[in-house]
């Protein structure tokens, strides 16, 4: 009786120790999700020799609201309680179970996927749970470009979606920074995505002259560029033009000169006659006055 109870008191030591090695090990980091893409959120636990699987439970839930993304126990999928935010959007590796690995598979995510997931495991040796975080990024898609032709000016717009929001710049030929000149906007749309629409209004002088327009999103390390080259030719109606306006503005400013050169020969010379006038006049007087008898 007394060998039958050490031998119960080393069985329960031995699973005690091994249950203390139970391990629920998650990805580092949070996770980049990307809009209408997989995610895979990482969870491993540990595994011995023998038969570790058996009567496996695993769970991932919502830290934030406990609602449930997927469940699996009875060696199946247990989907009845599951969130219906995620129905047909999940799953497992079973056949992973047996080296360990309890990730759960996100298909098609949204921003409201955004938080905190908790991964809870059991086993026959031991239970415990971990919790990474998911992050929700998008790509901009391919900028459009639109054109406003003014009269002596041209508006450049490029418009985009993605998210988070972007940092826009604008660049000239010469490589200067010209993105205080421009003006952009971010609208947040129904779908929690983000319009980013970002214009320059440029003045062409120069036969040939370059505007780069540069759209960076940090969070899925995206950088896209486009540039703009602006080409006159010499015989060109718009040359001919900026030619034509160049020597009008010549012209007006020459004339302008000589009219107020002008004016003031005119004044100059009409205050001399003046001065004479006032002058001769009195000499007048005084002559005939001396002349009666």
């Amino acid at each position: 009786m007394r060998l039958k109870s050490q031998f119960h008191i080393l069985v329960l030591w031995g699973q005690l120790i091994v249950g203390q090695g139970f391990e629920v090990r998650m990805i580092k980091g949070p996770v980049t999700a990307i809009h209408g893409q997989i995610a895979v959120l990482g969870c491993s636990f540990t595994v011995t020799r023998g038969p570790t699987v058996e009567n496996l439970i695993v769970t991932w839930q919502r830290v934030e609201t406990d609602e449930v993304v997927h469940s699996y126990y009875y060696g199946e999928d247990q989907l009845s309680k599951q969130h219906p935010q995620y129905s047909g959007r999940t799953s497992l590796f079973p056949q992973e179970f047996q080296n360990g690995n309890a990730s759960l598979k996100l298909e098609a995510v949204r921003p409201e996927d955004t938080g905190l997931y908790q991964c809870y495991v059991s086993t026959t040796i031991g239970h415990e749970k971990g919790v990474v975080s998911v992050k929700f990024a998008a790509y901009y898609n391919e900028p459009m470009l639109l054109i406003n032709q003014k009269l002596s000016s041209t508006i450049l717009t490029f418009e985009s979606r993605g998210y988070p929001k972007a940092d826009v710049s604008w660049y000239n030929g010469d490589n200067l920074d010209n993105s205080l000149l421009s003006k952009s906007s971010h609208q947040q749309t129904a779908d929690s995505l983000y319009t980013v629409q970002s214009s320059i209004e440029i003045n062409v002088t120069e036969r040939r002259s370059n505007y780069t327009f540069v759209l960076r999103n940090a969070a899925v390390n995206q950088t896209t560029s486009r540039t703009l080259s602006f080409l006159i030719p010499e015989n060109s109606i718009w040359n001919q033009e900026l030619s034509c306006n160049y020597y009008t503005a010549l012209t007006s400013w020459i004339l302008v000169t000589i009219l107020i050169i002008i004016i003031i020969i005119t004044i100059i010379v009409l205050a001399v006659v003046l001065h004479k006038h006032r002058y001769i006049k009195p000499m007048k007087i005084e002559y005939i006055k001396s002349g009666l008898p």
